[in-house]
């Protein structure tokens, strides 16, 4: 369960941003998922949402905060693939400031892992991981797993195993983390699986000839995994009418299926179908294993190519207790306002605002933080701009500048 992501100094965004799933209102239940930790001293309960939404203007930075989470994702899984001397990819300082490239890029989140909470926080530049640490709290209490400071190590009590061999292995672009968990260092391993277990779908993987392609494949090559959610998402796509009854893998091609007017079946190939159904057939069942395993889904530009009944019905899946049993979370940037009528359900909390300040850095707030702002409909206010965080289009200043050029 994600708690709160934070990142500093990468792309659009200068100033730290805080992409938290913390409830801010406990008096409202609704779409909030709670768990306690029975170890601790007095039960510490959790409190986690169990969707967000990210909304704003084109190039405001929605995209960069979804992609800050994938790269350092990505960067925690695959590090220990860096060769000495070699650039860490991660590192995408803001460049409207000339100081932040000379500062590292911050990354920091916070994680339940068996009910316990764990923040692991990454500083890189350049070449080099500058700062690494890694807390948890078994007792509610904070304790230190570890700390670097460059190639200095500084161990927690009760942790002196873990760091004599692998920290003389650990190069200065490497992260220790993910090379403790690759040596089956078990506290470290528990967290490298959380992040493994993370969806992440960018705009140029979810909405790609390539995604479609061989993502839905993947399913088909693991039936011991994926069968009975293929299943399930067969049935479900047949319930949004798409006219497709089944679709099953060929010779690593996969096909679809209509009727014809004598009921019997007619194959097409996947790429025959609109984009949108070829969408749906690939996205529900990642839908269905994060919901079912209770994981972690994010997703950008989440409602193109689905229509929006499609999109709330989705959504819906996530707020729905009966349905989300396990703490799956949901979040993704989205245009569709349709998301944030009233019969959605959304909380104030579960609306993420993303806009750019006069210096060109990307800032995020919630409706929650916004004064005298209540429960209410939120779509319309949205769209009036009551809410901030739309574009600012000078549109009678084009449209003259439009005419003078066709008089001319």
């Amino acid at each position: 369960m994600l708690l709160s992501f934070r990142v500093a100094n990468f792309r659009s965004i200068n100033e730290m941003v805080e992409l938290s799933m913390i409830p801010s209102d406990l008096k409202n239940p609704t779409n909030v998922i709670k768990t306690t930790n029975i170890q601790a001293t007095k039960n510490k309960d959790y409190y986690a949402l169990t969707s967000a939404a990210i909304y704003g203007p084109n190039a405001s930075g929605k995209s960069n905060i979804i992609k800050a989470l994938n790269e350092f994702v990505y960067f925690v899984i695959k590090s220990t693939d860096n060769k000495p001397n070699e650039a860490i990819d991660l590192y995408e300082p803001f460049r409207l400031d000339k100081e932040c490239l000379q500062k590292p890029s911050f990354f920091s989140i916070d994680l339940l892992v068996e009910n316990v909470l764990y923040t692991y926080s990454i500083e890189v530049f350049r070449k080099e991981v500058i700062r690494e640490s890694l807390f948890f709290y078994p007792k509610g209490l904070k304790v230190k797993v570890f700390v670097r400071n460059g190639q200095e190590f500084i161990k927690g009590n009760g942790y002196e195993g873990i760091f004599e061999n692998i920290k003389q292995r650990t190069t200065e672009n490497q992260l220790f983390l993910s090379k403790a968990a690759i040596e089956n260092v078990e506290i470290a391993k528990d967290v490298f699986q959380k992040f493994v277990s993370m969806i992440i779908l960018t705009t140029d993987r979810l909405h790609s000839d390539r995604f479609n392609r061989m993502y839905s494949k993947i399913m088909f090559k693991n039936l011991d995994a994926w069968g009975e959610i293929l299943k399930l998402s067969k049935s479900l796509i047949k319930k949004f009418d798409t006219q497709v009854v089944d679709f099953e893998e060929k010779e690593d091609i996969v096909k679809t299926f209509h009727l014809n007017d004598k009921n019997e079946k007619i194959e097409f190939d996947f790429e025959d179908e609109s984009s949108g159904t070829q969408r749906v057939i690939a996205f529900i069942p990642f839908v269905l294993h994060v919901l079912f395993g209770g994981h972690i889904l994010i997703v950008d530009e989440f409602e193109r190519s689905l229509h929006p009944e499609i999109a709330q019905y989705i959504l819906s899946l996530f707020n729905d207790p009966e349905v989300s049993k396990k703490g799956a979370q949901f979040i993704f940037a989205t245009h569709d306002t349709t998301l944030l009528s009233p019969e959605n359900n959304l909380r104030r909390d579960q609306i993420n605002l993303v806009e750019k300040n006069s210096k060109g850095e990307t800032e995020l707030y919630t409706v929650s933080d916004i004064k005298g702002i209540r429960e209410g409909n939120f779509e319309k206010w949205y769209i009036e701009g009551r809410l901030g965080a739309v574009p600012n289009i000078a549109k009678e200043t084009f449209r003259h500048e439009l005419i003078d050029y066709i008089k001319s």
